[in-house]
């Protein structure tokens, strides 16, 4: 008897891990279940399993590549993104999972050549004395930024290419669009002139520019 088509939305339980490897349009589950991606039909063949529609293909999204969200959550020395899908050459790309942006810490001078900034994970400490995250942006704002990891659970982002960085920002007292002030960092208020240092991406406020991004 010929085993009927089986419809699924995204997010439904396909198979397991053991027993199938993950096709297009599926993955795996942290608790190794295999779920469709995508609404269409299951589609099992030479050991795997993965969903077809008739539309366009989805993939999920891989390192390096640039992504767009808003920062959703701001945990000390980390700073939580909720990503949008994005369209990349008639592709669509669907994050599944949250990113991260593990913040940088500024180490104090040392000698003649003074500090530099590094990444470290939270609760470093140098020389006795807790370090201070240098944050690029804050919960609200809009930001591009680019896959450095692929953990199990969540993305982790780097903002420090020169495209990356924040493309749209409210000011912290009244929630006014803020605008571009005149150094590169700085947003500012045109409201009650509140002023804001962000890493502010070249494309703040040009949507056909971060759109261009991701042809």
């Amino acid at each position: 008897m010929e085993e009927q088509a089986m419809l699924v939305m995204p997010g439904d339980k396909i198979g397991i891990e053991e027993e199938f490897v993950a096709a297009d349009n599926a993955y795996v589950d942290n608790d190794g279940s295999i779920r469709a991606a995508i609404l269409g039909t299951v589609v099992k063949r030479d050991g795997k399993i993965g969903v077809v529609n008739e539309g366009h293909d989805i993939k999920r999204f891989k390192r390096g590549m640039f992504v767009l969200g808003r920062v959703s959550d701001d945990l000390r020395a980390v700073l939580f993104v909720k990503l949008d899908g994005i369209r990349v050459n008639g592709i669509e790309y669907m994050p599944l999972k949250d990113g991260k942006i593990v913040m940088m810490q500024r180490r104090p001078p040392m000698g003649r050549g003074g500090g530099r900034d590094f990444h470290q994970r939270d609760g470093g400490h140098r020389g006795g004395q807790e370090q201070k995250a240098v944050k690029p942006c804050g919960v609200g704002d809009v930001i591009i930024a680019r896959i450095a990891y692929d953990d199990p659970e969540i993305y982790t982002l780097s903002m420090e290419d020169s495209d990356s960085g924040v493309v749209y920002a409210e000011c912290g007292l009244c929630s006014t669009h803020l605008e571009p002030g005149a150094d590169a960092s700085a947003l500012k208020c045109p409201v009650c002139e509140h002023r804001e240092n962000k890493k502010v991406s070249p494309h703040y406020g040009k949507p056909d520019e971060i759109r261009k991004l991701f042809k």
